[in-house]
């Protein structure tokens, strides 16, 4: 008998623990049982899908939409959707994205008054990721929602990042040159700088790493202007308006939040974009209502562990929706997108890179959110994370760091398992969208990005350099002619007027609306190795025709190996500025001298053109000093 009732409970117990739910079971049917499927990403197909989205935003003033990279062409289309139904049925109308302040007013220009090229308007924002098709439909969404007259209350377009200072220098020393000039004056040999644009094609147009723009000097200079902005209020609205004071502090502001962010090891972006999303809705009034755009890692309302991302070292970094939960509370709604697979761009971050393309992942790994929602049958798909369990094996999975996929604007094929980025959901999000396959964004201009990292394609040595080897009105061989500039209206053509020869190169930017704070150049870059432990002399001979509000240069640049690290953000060995001016209308020698490092990996020398107007160069030497 004792054996056989010993056997009925064993029975009893294995028949229980195979009925028992795992973790992952009951999970895997709450996310059936909750989710909704979204019928389309593609805009313009109605709202029906998007209605409990709504729902769950209720009568919140901000709604932050994350992307998991910058580079899912099907996350951006149903962002654009969202965005939709947000403008037209929550009354939503301002607009923030992941781009620079100050040069987002370029593209709210066309937005809200039709002035300008939304194409142009896109290259000024500097951002290789948002400078596509998918992002262009959306802005001429908004243009064609503004101009009809069935809708009142107009779209509005922002930046909410703090990483570019050219505009920003700009607006605020003009701005001070109106009603401070003795501020101006001071502060501008520190602060002017800044306003330089470089442009480096090399470098998606960005500007290189320029040690003194993070100095103290620097950082005091800003605190100082900052503090005059209050001070001296009065006087300042006085002798503008208050419109304009608000306008150019904000711009002033991003002045001091970039030196502060490079100064403390990048902790100052997140902040200070929340700060510009929180100044934003107070310039617009108090009926004013916020869609923001940005990187999951942005909106999430979340702090960061140690071990969250390898790309982040540090421990408590607070992200932009921290902080923005932390001032508006349930007034703010974060909804995380999320892909299981498939294509997405960005740019190549191995060594050598192989500058700007599409990349494919397989499905997500096992243990991610991406891989239970694929077990859970979802495809594209909303779920609500604002009313989840209080307590139970839902909630405890959700309460969990729970790897995601993601990358930044770069991606290294070699090292995929990295880019898995840490969330807890019962915190960081009110919602998520999920999608299972996606595909890659469009670039508008995908030879815009074929000079990235050209560092690694240097040529062998100097060539053409008296131009005489092109053919007039074609561009100069040998010279890298940047086809963003093309764009913007530049022509980089070799000319028959010459200092010596028959030809010269020609650099042609006709007046009209600026976009960005981007300067034309044209370049060439070398291998340092005949030069090493050697100083060299570039000669060229040059002329300009501006006027007074703009400039040219002559540019010198030695940079270092990088076979062991990432190119972008590595100071250079050797940089001349902006400080050898090509100045008048008749021809003229300029002499740059400089010491090349047994470390140097290129020489790159260019021509440069600020704004508009033309600028001519010839008869180029490069020699070493003996």
């Amino acid at each position: 008998m004792r054996i056989k009732t010993n056997l009925i409970l064993l029975l009893v117990l294995l028949l229980f623990s195979c009925t028992e739910k795992s973790e992952e079971d009951h999970v895997t049917e709450w996310i059936s049982e909750n989710a909704i499927q979204i019928s389309t990403v593609k805009p313009g197909n109605g709202f029906e899908d998007l209605l409990p989205i709504g729902e769950m935003i209720g009568d919140a003033r901000i709604v932050s939409l994350g992307e998991p990279t910058h580079g899912n062409r099907e996350v951006f289309q149903l962002k654009h959707r969202l965005i939709e139904y947000l403008v037209v049925e929550k009354d939503f109308d301002i607009f923030a994205l992941e781009c620079p302040f100050g040069e987002a007013f370029d593209i709210n220009r066309y937005v809200l008054d039709g002035i300008g090229d939304p194409e142009k308007a896109i290259a000024g924002i500097y951002f290789w990721t948002y400078d596509t098709e998918e992002v262009l439909d959306l802005i001429k969404w908004m243009r064609l929602y503004n101009v009809n007259p069935e809708n009142p209350k107009k779209v509005k377009f922002y930046g909410l990042d703090v990483q570019d200072p050219q505009r920003a220098a700009r607006v605020m020393l003009a701005y001070l040159k109106k009603v401070d000039p003795n501020l101006e004056k001071k502060v501008r040999p520190e602060l002017g700088i800044l306003e330089v644009p470089f442009s480096d094609p090399k470098g998606v147009g960005r500007r290189q790493w320029i040690p003194e723009e993070y100095d103290s000097l620097s950082l005091n200079y800003i605190q100082k202007v900052m503090k005059a902005f209050d001070s001296k209020k009065e006087s300042y609205v006085a002798s503008s308006s208050l419109n304009e004071w608000l306008l150019a502090k904000q711009h002033a502001r991003q002045i001091e939040i970039y030196i502060s962010d490079a100064a403390n090891a990048g902790i100052e972006r997140d902040y200070g974009q929340a700060e510009n999303i929180r100044w934003t809705l107070d310039y617009e009034g108090v009926d004013s209502k916020m869609i923001v755009w940005a990187h999951n890692f942005h909106v999430a309302n979340m702090i960061l562990a140690e071990d969250d991302n390898e790309g982040v070292d540090y421990k408590g970094y607070k992200c932009m929706g921290f902080h923005l939960k932390k001032w508006y509370g349930d007034q703010l709604k974060i909804v995380g997108l999320f892909y299981n697979q498939g294509e997405f761009s960005a740019l190549d971050d191995n060594i050598p890179s192989a500058g700007f393309k599409t990349f494919n992942v397989g499905s997500a790994k096992h243990g991610s959110l991406e891989h239970t929602l694929i077990n859970a049958n979802l495809h594209n798909a909303y779920l609500d994370l604002s009313n989840i369990p209080k307590n139970g094996p839902i909630y405890d999975w959700l309460d969990k760091p729970l790897p995601t996929r993601y990358s930044w604007g770069f991606y290294n094929q070699s090292r995929s398992e990295d880019y898995y980025q840490i969330h807890k959901l019962s915190t960081e999000f009110d919602a998520l969208l999920f999608l299972d396959k996606t595909t890659a964004t469009v670039p508008i201009d995908k030879s815009d990005y074929d000079h990235i990292w050209l560092f690694n394609k240097k040529l062998e040595h100097p060539t053409n350099l008296n131009f005489e080897e092109s053919n007039i009105g074609e561009s100069p061989k040998g010279w890298i002619t940047w086809s963003k500039f093309k764009r913007l209206g530049v022509t980089m053509t070799t000319s028959d007027d010459a200092y010596s020869g028959n030809k010269s190169l020609m650099i042609h930017r006709p007046d009209g609306l600026a976009y960005g704070e981007i300067g034309a150049n044209v370049l060439q870059s070398i291998d340092a190795l005949p030069y090493l432990g050697k100083n060299i002399r570039l000669k060229a001979a040059a002329k300009a025709k501006t006027d007074s509000s703009t400039f040219a240069f002559l540019h010198l640049l030695i940079e270092a190996n990088t076979d062991d690290e990432t190119y972008v953000g590595n100071p250079p060995l050797f940089d001349s500025l902006d400080k050898f001016r090509i100045e008048g209308n008749e021809w003229q020698e300029i002499v740059i001298e400089a010491y090349v490092p047994e470390n140097a990996h290129s020489i790159t020398y260019s021509a440069h053109l600020r704004d508009f107007g033309t600028v001519w160069i010839d008869a180029i030497e490069i020699e070493i000093i003996e």
